[in-house]
């Protein structure tokens, strides 16, 4: 029954069943196929979302991601960044860059942002003199610029889905640990280890003797078992005299020891996590800022003449939005609030300037704004629910535990684990939506990466990282797609747009991967916990 329901789930999958039905009806038949209760499965579903408070951060950022999308705040961040920049080679590229970054930060949607500023920029990148397919591949890919800055929703749902997995991780380690001081009580007590022996020994003899009486085996014969019985009693006494007298340690055999000695991981959280995609976003958008520059130059493209008063105007005309992202940096940096206070603080001062201050949003619109951007909420938290589900069978089963044992065998190195890992992603970001990718990889890929001392926060800065680049990988990147409707132009004269941008992306990513610090040095710095 189970094997005919799993045959059904795939082919209404392949149907196009919602995927959020696909990942629950997974976990239902998982439970079911296990024999464990159904209880199990629902209070998988709703007590992560009853218990964490992090969930009160995505409707809240969302909200504002909309609000300002609604407004003319895109408009107020071009004209003030081109204020700032625009004099510099390539600085109205520059100027491109950074509104997409800080646009899909607050939106966490790289749709949304090719099509709300795409119309904004594409023609006056053009007019400026850029060329179309240099516009069109910095639009496109800058689409999905931003993820790795605060306060970002993946960010938020790649820590809680984490912070999930790595408590199966710490149960796992507890049970081993709880393993090991048995062995090492016997090491230290041969007494105890041979009562332990002449236990387990009893039960062999019983379970032969029944088997005996039954004619289906035959019974030892005495001096057979007492010649077994010598050799075992003389080999256990050699392995607990090696074990007490060598230097020996729990875990350090062949069979638990993948890449030697090894820090323990650090906790997951939404702070840590903001704090960590600061420096790799940085390094993403610099090497953009620094190709643009040089773009500029070799095609002298006009640049915009510097005005103290249209910097002045500018500042002025979007002096309330400016602070936005100083509200998220000092608050959460300098520890004087969590992201979820961010969250509410951020939601409050956005709607207050928005609907107050510059009047773009009337009372009117707010129902309708509101409903679209819950409605968005809505779509993720039902994937969440019943990807916890699914994660939480697979720590119930040990599945990440089985799958390490698997990758074991043939990677032993974590550098050539990382490069695997990279090429899946890769592949992964380019079939899957962000949302969907975090909650269905990461709790298979975090115990297993953790065995191989990756430290789960900067997994999470790589793991976005290759998302981020996925989505504009040919052929079947959705922001291709997305930037070919934008723009109306052919797919394929996207494809060679990004090529440029995706040699980049690839540079950032190789740094961000095998440089670890990039992501953990500022996290040290500054302690957030």
């Amino acid at each position: 029954m189970i094997t005919v329901a799993s045959f059904l789930v795939i082919a209404l999958a392949l149907a196009g069943l919602p995927l959020f039905l696909v990942i629950g009806a997974s976990a239902m038949l998982g439970y079911l196929g296990s024999g464990q209760s159904m209880e199990l499965f629902f209070a998988s579903n709703f007590r992560p979302l009853a218990t964490n408070p992090v969930f009160l951060a995505i409707p809240l950022f969302t909200l504002a991601g909309y609000l300002m999308a609604q407004s003319r705040a895109p408009e107020r961040m071009v004209r003030l960044s081109r204020a700032a920049v625009g004099w510099m080679p390539g600085g109205l590229a520059i100027v491109a860059l950074i509104a997409c970054a800080g646009f899909t930060a607050f939106t966490g949607a790289s749709g949304v942002t090719i099509v709300a500023l795409g119309g904004l920029l594409m023609p006056t990148l053009i007019k400026d003199g850029y060329p179309r397919r240099f516009a069109l591949g910095l639009l496109t890919t800058g689409g999905s610029r931003g993820l790795l800055f605060p306060p970002s929703l993946p960010l938020i749902i790649y820590a809680m889905i984490a912070g999930l997995a790595m408590e199966g991780v710490q149960q796992m380690e507890a049970n081993i640990d709880e393993e090991m001081e048995e062995v090492e009580e016997a090491a230290t007590d041969p007494d105890s280890a041979q009562a332990a022996l002449d236990d387990e020994l009893d039960d062999i003899l019983a379970e032969d003797d029944a088997e005996g009486e039954e004619g289906d085996e035959e019974e030892f014969d005495d001096d057979d078992l007492d010649d077994m019985l010598a050799d075992m009693d003389d080999q256990g006494k050699k392995d607990l005299e090696a074990r007490a007298t060598e230097d020996w340690a729990p875990g350090s055999g062949p069979d638990t020891a993948v890449t030697g000695a090894r820090a323990p991981p650090s906790h997951v959280s939404v702070d840590r996590l903001f704090v960590a995609g600061a420096v790799p976003g940085a390094l993403a958008l610099l090497l953009v800022a620094i190709y643009s520059i040089w773009f500029g130059v070799r095609r002298k493209v006009p640049r915009t003449r510097f005005a103290w008063r249209e910097l002045g105007r500018a500042f002025v005309g979007a002096a309330w939005e400016v602070p936005i992202p100083f509200i998220i940096i000092v608050g959460i940096y300098g520890g004087f609030f969590t992201a979820i206070d961010g969250a509410a603080i951020i939601a409050a001062y956005v709607f207050f300037v928005e609907v107050v201050v510059y009047r773009d949003i009337r009372i009117g619109q707010l129902p309708h704004i509101f409903r679209e951007s819950m409605v968005l909420v809505g779509g993720i938290l039902l994937i969440m629910m019943s990807a916890l589900a699914l994660t939480n069978y697979f720590i119930d089963r040990e599945i990440p535990q089985q799958i390490f044992a698997l990758v074991r065998e043939t990677i032993t190195s974590p550098i050539t684990f990382l490069l695997a890992l990279n090429v899946f992603l890769l592949v992964v970001g380019t079939l899957m939506d962000i949302f969907s990718a975090i909650l269905v990889v990461v709790p298979m890929i975090t115990p297993i990466a953790v065995q191989y001392g990756i430290d789960p926060v900067h997994l999470g800065i790589i793991f976005l990282t290759n998302l981020e680049m996925g989505f504009s990988t040919p052929p079947v990147g959705v922001n291709l797609f997305v930037g070919s409707l934008a723009f109306r132009r052919p797919v394929v004269e996207l494809y060679r747009a990004a090529l440029p941008y995706l040699g980049l992306s690839f540079i950032s990513l190789m740094l961000i991967t095998y440089w670890s610090d990039l992501s953990l040095w500022l996290v040290r710095v500054t302690g957030v916990q």
